[in-house]
């Protein structure tokens, strides 16, 4: 299962299948939001706001959401960025099997 935003939850996720079930199930209430003061995920909230499937659909991504609202701080711009090239990757991915 591939989140709005492009993680592959079984395989990127520490918290899937602990205290989370995906984004999709928890519609959006994941765990991690707690730590940003938020109840659901910014991206997910925005992504189902504008009607979307994914943010692979929206002109903007990556956008603000992604590069502040919800940057992991435990990790370095460098590594930051690789997660987003590789979340973006994985969106394509999963768009090109359907």
């Amino acid at each position: 299962m591939i989140t709005v935003c492009g993680v592959y939850c079984e395989k990127e996720c520490q918290a899937y299948g602990g205290e989370c079930a995906g984004c999709h199930q928890l519609k959006g209430k994941v765990s991690w939001t707690k730590y940003i003061d938020k109840d659901v995920c910014p991206i997910y909230a925005c992504v189902m706001e504008k009607g979307y499937q994914t943010c692979l659909e929206c002109e903007l991504m990556p956008c603000k959401i992604w590069l502040v609202e919800t940057k992991n701080p435990s990790l370095s711009d460098k590594d930051y960025t690789a997660e987003l090239q590789n979340r973006i990757k994985n969106l394509y991915e999963m768009a090109k099997e359907k």
